[in-house]
């Protein structure tokens, strides 16, 4: 597996379903049922949820990411 070079999801950022993101629980979680009703600290392994300048989205994303959203 080959490092990527920025994020791979830089709209949505959604860490906690990428395959480079980590979660951090609460320590009182202890099963499946009590994830339902906890708040989780998520993030990138390689940093790119930080909001460096490299990692925002461009124009061309942007525009991507909201002709798809006028088609759902």
């Amino acid at each position: 597996m080959s490092k990527p070079e920025r994020c791979i999801d830089p709209i949505i950022k959604f860490c906690q379903g990428c395959e480079y993101g980590w979660i951090e629980y609460p320590e009182w979680v202890e099963t499946y049922e009590d994830t339902f009703n906890c708040r989780i600290r998520s993030g990138c392994i390689f940093g790119y949820d930080k909001g460096r300048p490299e990692d925002e989205p461009t124009e061309e994303e942007l525009k991507e990411f909201d002709d798809w959203c006028k088609r759902m």
